[in-house]
């Protein structure tokens, strides 16, 4: 016979982990970080972190913020939901059912749910536990979507995408407001955030790197020592209450409740000195792949060895640090200057439920005008690329909407498809202008090559109904020293004649990082663009880590802005001097 208070536990359930993630899980302080390498088990580490800190902390609000609702709405979400709803134990039960244990995105709470503590604000973008406790969806490019509302904790994915002066600024004073019992939590006002290493050296915001200066090693050493402890007094009372549960003999049940009493005793004195250490703490816990090399085996690193270069091999496998090259082509380009985040019209995104099959395409985007021409920037070849902009000129801003890249066997025609998928139907002007490679180092047989691949897209963009202007027919040589010199001047922005450049971070993610990553080469005092990288990396690295896209970028910007150039040569000779020094 069982007595009432005795816990009824059925299974114990037994899961993989790697180090990082049993050491997140013990130490599990109130400001907890990951940098950790690729394939180490992210996903898993945050679904388990917002467990624990949902249970803790019933009926509270916590956000769950990444850098935009996009990304939450297409990638984030769905990761989790997979992760919660997970088959477990040797039936592979789901270790969450959702509709049970939590819903997403509805107003309709079942009925066995607990009410959250404050009114639900956005049903539509939120994450609601049984027990009341729910997530609010925050895109750190749009801050302001806390306004008002008050948090308990905040979970970060992919903290290198988002603005550490926005999140600071905007996010964090909004963890304040919670009840009593709350505010004795371990996890109140606390921070969880995940990220891979941020690689400065292609324009990655490495702000959450200051946390681990908040680490005191000692007071980490000391709590792992009491976790450890707690928990093995935990699984031994678990055992001893799942036998209990089935114990027959009265001597075995009599011996198993001392044990019971005994290690209920002992947590009883330890929990609150464990919770009380880990309110006060932060632990940023730094680590590569190899930390997983258990589970993905030796052929996962030497494939990534192969593929990869040396570089991103030791940032994304082995999380070294990388800072930003000097010399760069592309000379004076800043990224919180070149650069907007503002891309998408959220009035019409917000409209969709997260249980909605969301689909982004241009008629989202915040800066595209359906009604003017696009124009294209496209560099042909092995791997072939475009990039689309429109001009402003009421703002006086060339804006970069979107990146298109492909490698053979795709070609012509799958960029074409993309193109159309993403802008047809809502591009009620028609009208492309073309620009495409003519650079000063191309024999005749690849001008001619260049030319008609140029002609098969015009070629492919007019079967979808696009008109195609090719704006290079007939146009001189073009050399890189001029390219060089004309992206000084945009980017200087010292005049205001001249068109100020703006590129999507949130669609032009590889034009961006690719740029940081173009390194300016001077070959017998000539200005020269370093291009090793189309040569040493694997067709799918290029995109982000090559000179691909920006090349593209390059023959846009000077078809249309080429007439700057020698009137800024008359009027400021010095500028240009300081643009190749």
């Amino acid at each position: 016979m069982t007595d009432a208070n005795e816990l009824q536990i059925n299974e114990l359930i037994e899961t993989y982990m790697n180090n990082m993630q049993i050491k997140s899980t013990l130490i599990d302080t109130n400001v907890l970080i990951g940098e950790w390498g690729r394939a180490t088990g992210k996903t898993t580490f945050m679904a388990s972190r917002m467990k624990r800190v949902v249970d803790d902390m019933p009926g509270e609000l916590s956000f769950l913020v990444h850098k935009s609702y996009v990304s939450l709405m297409s990638n984030v979400v769905p990761a989790l939901r997979a992760e919660f709803t997970k088959p477990v134990g040797e039936k592979k039960e789901p270790w969450m059912v959702e509709g049970e244990d939590f819903v997403v995105g509805t107003a309709d709470i079942p009925k066995h749910f607990t009410q959250p503590r404050y009114p639900v604000s956005y049903p539509k973008h939120s994450w609601i536990f049984s027990n009341g406790s729910n997530l609010q969806l925050v895109a750190s490019d749009q801050p302001d979507s806390v306004a008002g509302r008050s948090g308990v904790h905040a979970f970060i994915e992919e903290m290198k995408h988002n603005k550490g002066e926005k999140v600071k600024s905007r996010l964090f004073p909004a963890l304040r407001g919670a009840d009593a019992a709350a505010r004795v939590s371990p996890y109140y006002q606390g921070i969880t955030g995940i990220s891979d290493t941020a690689r400065v050296d292609l324009g990655e915001d490495n702000w959450f790197e200051e946390y681990e200066k908040n680490m005191h090693e000692d007071v980490i050493e000391e709590i792992f020592s009491a976790a450890k402890h707690v928990n093995d007094n935990m699984l031994v009372l678990l055992n001893a209450e799942m036998k209990l549960n089935k114990e027959k003999d009265l001597f075995k049940r009599d011996k198993l409740r001392a044990t019971i009493k005994k290690k209920k005793h002992i947590l009883q004195i330890w929990d609150p000195i464990l919770r009380d250490m880990k309110m006060n703490s932060t632990y940023y816990l730094r680590g590569s792949s190899f930390a997983n090399k258990d589970f993905l085996g030796e052929k996962f690193f030497q494939t990534q060895l192969d593929t990869l270069s040396i570089e991103e091999f030791l940032v994304s496998i082995c999380a070294l640090r990388r800072r930003q090259v000097k010399n760069m082509f592309f000379a004076g380009f800043k990224k919180s200057i070149h650069c907007f985040s503002d891309s998408y019209i959220y009035n019409s995104i917000l409209k969709f439920n997260l249980k909605d099959t969301f689909k982004l395409d241009a008629q989202y985007l915040k800066h595209f005008d359906p009604n003017k021409p696009l124009d294209i920037g496209y560099d042909p070849g092995n791997f072939q690329s475009f990039v689309v902009g429109q001009e402003n000129r009421r703002t006086n801003e060339f804006r970069v909407l979107k990146e298109f890249f492909c490698w053979e066997p795709k070609n012509q025609g799958d960029l074409a498809m993309e193109f159309f998928d993403f802008f047809g139907a809502h591009f009620k002007n028609k009208k492309i202008n073309l620009y495409y490679d003519r650079a000063g180092n191309k024999k005749k047989v690849e001008e001619d090559k260049l030319t008609t691949d140029a002609r098969l897209l015009k070629r492919e963009l007019e079967a979808y109904g696009f008109k195609v202007k090719l704006m290079n027919e007939k146009q001189r040589t073009i050399f890189l020293y001029e390219h060089y010199k004309l992206l000084g001047i945009i980017l200087a922005e010292k005049l205001r004649s001249v068109i100020k450049l703006r590129i999507c971070e949130n669609q032009c993610p590889n034009l961006i990082s690719s740029i940081f990553v173009s390194p300016l080469l001077k070959v017998d005092g000539k200005i020269d663009l370093d291009k090793s990288s189309e040569v040493k990396l694997d067709w799918k690295y290029q995109a982000g880590l090559s000179t691909q896209i920006p090349s593209a970028l390059m023959y846009l910007i000077f078809g249309k802005y080429h007439k700057v150039l020698p009137n800024v040569i008359k009027k400021a000779p010095l500028l240009l001097e300081n643009t190749i020094s």
